[in-house]
């Protein structure tokens, strides 16, 4: 070998293997620490060191750092492999719990939805008692028959866990009178609960299609005609019960008014988290990111490559 990589295993050794840190190091090799914290990023893009995580959960980091610089995200992480949708929702619902395990901690606020991916990670979530952490429902209730999949539900199991307290809302998701709509908003408690909405620290979220399967028609609050006049006047996806367009503006829904926070809301989040899978979802996803409703993504490759490649078309 010559000098220079003999250096770069040197102290690579002292670092790696014998866990001094770096101004130790410099220390004994009579430099600086900036020098020494060049010298082991040299050794890992050389390759005299390489890093291998052993994650119970197999990403795609190349893939994750084009989904993140190219959308502009805070944070991407693409889950490897080839699955059908469900499977891929929960590998994905997996690598969102290992994320926000890393993020919740004290006097956190945490903004929920519900469906299928909240359902998955709220079963994922391992007990701990946190101080001053409350669980935000930020949008009405399903009321589908299955209470797993629910708000109201939802907001309650993850705030046992979190050893927190929780806000919710007792409504539906859509009023059809805007007298009943302005008197259910106007209730203290959904109120509050609503306002509480607006100052979240961490929301969790799956990202609505307006595919024939989408969660607000299954539940009853959209009929095939809604959702194709939606569609026509150029809806892609949803969130908080809100249509929204390609580009992230919302499009009114005739005749309903959501009991929700606006899509306002999940601007104003530190975290606000996207979690989906399949290439089915990739306009919903897209357009979520482009209305900076979502600042972070956790998906399958499928999703991830099919993402990447309407934004590359849409240029």
């Amino acid at each position: 070998m010559d000098k220079k990589v003999d250096l770069l295993v040197r102290v690579s050794e002292l670092y790696y293997e014998q866990g001094l840190n770096q101004s130790a190091i410099a220390d004994i090799l009579g430099t600086s620490r900036p020098t020494v914290s060049r010298l082991l990023d040299e050794a890992k893009e050389d390759g005299v060191v390489e890093v291998i995580v052993h994650s119970p959960i197999k990403k795609d980091p190349q893939l994750s750092h084009r989904l993140r610089v190219n959308l502009g995200l805070r944070e991407a992480i693409v889950v490897s492999g080839n699955y059908d949708y469900e499977k891929g929702l929960s590998r994905c619902c997996e690598a969102a719990n290992q994320l926000f395990s890393t993020i919740i901690e004290n006097n956190k606020t945490v903004g929920i939805t519900w469906g299928s991916a909240l359902k998955i990670l709220c079963d994922l979530i391992e007990p701990k008692d946190y101080y001053n952490v409350n669980v935000v429902q930020m949008v009405g209730c399903l009321a589908t028959g299955n209470p797993n999949l629910d708000g109201l539900e939802l907001a309650f199991r993850m705030a046992k866990k979190l050893g927190g307290t929780y806000s919710n809302i007792y409504a539906p998701i859509y009023v059809e009178s805007e007298v009943v709509y302005s008197y259910l908003v106007a209730e203290p408690q959904i109120e509050a609960t609503l306002k509480r909405a607006m100052h979240t620290d961490i929301i969790l979220t799956g990202i609505g299609s307006l595919d024939s399967n989408t969660t607000l028609q299954k539940a009853g609050y959209l009929t095939d005609r809604d959702r194709i006049d939606l569609i026509g006047r150029g809806a892609v996806g949803h969130l908080l019960a809100h249509p929204f367009d390609k580009d992230g503006n919302e499009i009114p829904l005739i005749g309903r008014f959501a009991i929700s926070a606006p899509l306002e809301a999940m601007r104003a989040a530190e975290w606000s988290i996207g979690i989906s899978a399949s290439e089915f979802k990739a306009e919903a996803v897209l357009a979520a990111v482009r209305g900076g409703f979502i600042n972070t993504l956790v998906v399958d490759q499928k999703l991830a490559n099919k993402v990447l490649e309407l934004a590359q078309e849409e240029e």
